[in-house]
């Protein structure tokens, strides 16, 4: 039998019934033990059409999942955190800690009010994991074990992408979730080592082109802003014996790899396209943050050493945030300007605002936080 390492209740809903009889314990990051490479095509399922219970099995034969108790001050599920196109409104899912301890009735995907902090609405939906904005600003796609669920602002439930498979010897999860610039394409990273391409065309939604990337190289996808290159790379998970990984660029519309950056050296952790075109990389071993301008040249950052990276944020002007263990590092590559913060709450995602000035965090327990140059404020708890 397989033990996976604990996690905190980061379980699809179609899992948590068995998982709950399992051992409990704790950890954000879980190993994935080899399997499959994908495959099968993916398919688009409407809210009445019932989704076989195999479709969306997260734990594989003979895992035992350890989980963390529930508690009551955990609100939110970590790296969920995301702002709509136009900058106005931020959405994140809620965990399960609270529903199970009974402290509240339901959870959801909260919307906040970016200028003023206060709660729009909860909306429901199936999946409460990964966010991604489509950019027309109409809907959501949620992402959590191995489904991807459409859903609108008023928490319509619009389809459902299956596709992606179940790890053996591992747990299901959705790691990354990116519309294309144009909305005609959603990225999806999966524990089952693939990153989807799913056609977002309402007359043929269905699986575009299946990436299948070298294992442990699909933790972060990012697309360029004109839509033609997908940037790929970052742990999905991480140890002493993990190998370098560079990153790598791939043709959508042809499903091809166009380039390995191997001038990127150590291990990355994660990247982001900015608005204007140049790639940053953040790697370990060597500790470096990079900025790979569309001309080819690289300028490295002010990074210090660190034993993990939380999250990167990049925004307008190429304005960077990096998040490592307690401390943020907020960088413009522009001007040269250079803020460090120690947070006193730990936070587990981070986006920008519309125009570059305000970073917004989300902590698990306090819920979003909002740091507008040396000042820090809290948006309302729903």
């Amino acid at each position: 039998m397989t033990r996976i390492a604990r996690r905190r209740w980061l379980l699809g809903a179609a899992a948590l019934p068995g998982a709950l009889a399992l051992a409990g314990c704790s950890g954000l990051r879980i190993p994935f033990l080899g399997g499959m490479s994908g495959g099968a095509p993916g398919r688009c399922v409407d809210p009445g059409e019932e989704i076989p219970e195999e479709d969306l099995q997260t734990i594989a034969d003979g895992v035992m999942v350890d989980i963390d108790p529930p508690d009551e001050d955990v609100r939110f599920k970590p790296s969920t955190l995301a702002i709509s196109p136009d900058g106005t409104m931020l959405a994140a899912a809620e965990s399960y800690d609270r529903v199970a301890l009974e402290a509240q009735e339901s959870r959801g995907i909260i919307l906040w009010d970016a200028a003023n902090g206060e709660v729009l609405r909860r909306i429901s939906s199936p999946a409460l994991g990964q966010i991604a904005w489509d950019p027309d600003g109409s809907r959501l796609a949620i992402g959590e074990g191995r489904r991807i669920d459409l859903v609108d602002l008023e928490g319509t439930h619009q389809r459902t992408l299956l596709g992606h498979e179940l790890p053996k010897g591992g747990v299901a999860y959705i790691g990354g979730l990116a519309y294309s610039p144009d909305g005609s394409m959603l990225a999806s990273t999966g524990a089952d080592g693939t990153v989807r391409l799913w056609d977002m065309d309402p007359e043929s939604c269905g699986e575009g082109q299946l990436l299948r990337p070298p294992e442990d190289s699909n933790g972060d996808v990012s697309w360029s802003p004109d839509g033609s290159t997908l940037a790929i790379g970052g742990f999905r998970q991480h140890n002493s014996e993990s190998p370098d990984n560079p990153p790598e660029l791939w043709d959508p519309a042809t499903g091809e790899r166009k380039e390995v950056l191997e001038d990127i050296d150590g291990e990355v952790f994660a990247l982001s396209y900015s608005p204007e075109g140049d790639l940053v990389v953040v790697t370990d071993k060597p500790s470096a943050l990079l900025v790979l301008s569309q001309d080819g040249s690289i300028t490295e950052g002010p990074v210090i050493e660190s034993t993990w990276f939380v999250d990167l944020a990049v925004g307008p002007g190429g304005v960077i945030a990096l998040h490592r263990d307690d401390e943020l590092l907020r960088w413009n590559p522009r001007t040269g300007e250079e803020l460090r913060d120690e947070l006193a709450e730990r936070t587990d995602s981070m986006v920008w605002s519309a125009d570059g000035t305000v970073l917004y965090c989300l902590s698990a327990r306090e819920g979003v936080l909002a740091l507008d140059g040396a000042d820090m404020r809290t948006f309302a708890l729903p």
